[in-house]
C-alpha cells in the first residue's frame, strides 16, 4: 500500500469500490510485471533485465520506440534492449515499463463525450512537455513528470465508460465550458479523478513518487501529498484543442517558478512537436 495511505488509514479498494462498484482493475500483462519485478530487485543484473525484456518482441519494440521518439527527447538515439536498460537506468525504465501497462489495459471503447484518441494524444503532450519543464524546475524528476504527467488523468476512461449516465453529463460541461475538471467533479460527487487515479496506483504498485504527483496535479490541501511542478502545470492542458489551456500554463509558470514566458512558450511548440509519434503510437 502507498506510504501516504498507510499514514491516512486508508483502504484505496474500499474508496475505489465506492465510486466504481463492481468494477476490477485488469492486471498488467505479466511480461511486464515480470520485468517490474526484476527493476526493483537490487540483486538482478541489467542483463537479466534487458533478456526478459527481449523475450517479447511486442514490449521491446514499444520501448525503444518510446524512449526514441522526440517527445522523450534523449541525445542519442538508443539502439537495443541492453542500451535502454543500461543508458535510462532502473527508475527510468520502471516508469517506461508502467506507462505502456497502463496503456496496454486501458478502455479503447469511446462514449458520446468521450474520445480515446484524443484523451491518449493530450496525455502525449503533457508528458512531453512536462519533461521539459522537469529539466527547467527540477531534473531529478524528468522521468517521474514524464510518466505522471501521461497517466495523469488515466481514471477518466475509466469513469467515462462505468458511470455514462452521471459522469458523462460533467465531461460534456468540461468540455463545452473549460470549467476546471477535478472543482466540477468535487461540487458534484465529492471526489475526482485525481483521487481515483491515485486508489488505481495503488492497486497497480506506483512508485509513491509518480502516484502522489497523480493524485496532487490539481492542487492539494494535504501536506503529505508531494506534487511535482511540471505534472501540476500541464494539467492546465485540456482536450479540446491542442492550444487549450497554453496560456493558463504560461503565466502559473511565469508566476510561481518565474519561468520566462517566451522560453515557456518555446518548450509548449518543441514538446507537441515531438509528441506527435507517440501521440499516434498511443492513440
Amino acid at each position: 500500500m502507498l506510504n501516504f495511505f498507510k499514514k491516512k488509514q486508508i483502504d484505496p479498494r474500499e474508496q475505489m469500490k465506492a465510486v466504481l462498484g463492481d468494477y476490477e482493475l485488469p492486471s498488467f500483462p505479466v511480461i511486464v510485471m515480470n520485468a517490474l519485478e526484476k527493476v526493483r530487485e537490487t540483486e538482478t543484473s541489467n542483463s537479466e533485465i534487458s533478456e526478459l525484456v527481449a523475450t517479447d518482441p511486442g514490449l521491446s519494440v514499444r520501448l525503444l520506440t518510446t524512449v526514441n521518439s522526440a517527445a522523450y527527447a534523449l541525445k542519442h538515439k538508443v539502439n537495443n534492449i541492453d542500451h535502454a536498460v543500461s543508458l535510462m537506468g532502473r527508475g527510468e525504465l520502471e516508469s517506461i515499463l508502467i506507462s505502456m501497462a497502463v496503456h496496454e489495459v486501458m478502455p479503447v471503447e469511446n462514449t458520446p463525450v468521450f474520445n480515446a484518441q484524443r484523451f491518449w494524444g493530450a496525455a502525449a503532450h503533457r508528458a512531453a512537455l512536462a519533461r521539459e519543464l522537469a529539466d527547467l524546475i527540477d531534473p531529478s524528476s524528468r522521468s517521474e513528470s514524464f510518466t505522471a504527467a501521461l497517466l495523469q488523468d488515466m481514471a477518466i476512461p475509466i469513469l467515462a465508460l462505468q458511470r455514462a449516465d452521471d459522469y458523462g453529463p460533467v465531461l460534456e460541461r468540461w468540455y463545452a465550458n473549460g470549467i476546471d475538471l477535478a472543482t466540477l467533479e468535487r461540487e458534484t460527487f465529492g471526489w475526482d479523478h485525481a483521487t481515483v487515479a491515485m486508489w488505481m496506483c495503488d492497486n497497480w504498485g506506483f512508485p509513491d513518487r509518480i502516484a502522489e504527483a497523480i493524485g496532487a496535479h490539481h492542487g492539494t490541501r494535504d501536506d503529505e501529498l508531494v506534487p511535482l511542478p511540471a505534472v501540476s502545470l500541464v494539467s492546465f492542458l485540456r482536450e479540446q484543442e491542442e492550444a487549450a489551456g497554453v496560456e493558463q500554463l504560461v503565466e502559473d509558470a511565469f508566476e510561481n517558478y518565474n519561468l520566462p514566458r517566451d522560453q515557456v512558450l518555446d518548450l509548449v511548440d518543441i514538446s507537441f512537436a515531438g509528441a506527435k509519434d507517440m501521440a499516434r503510437m498511443f492513440g
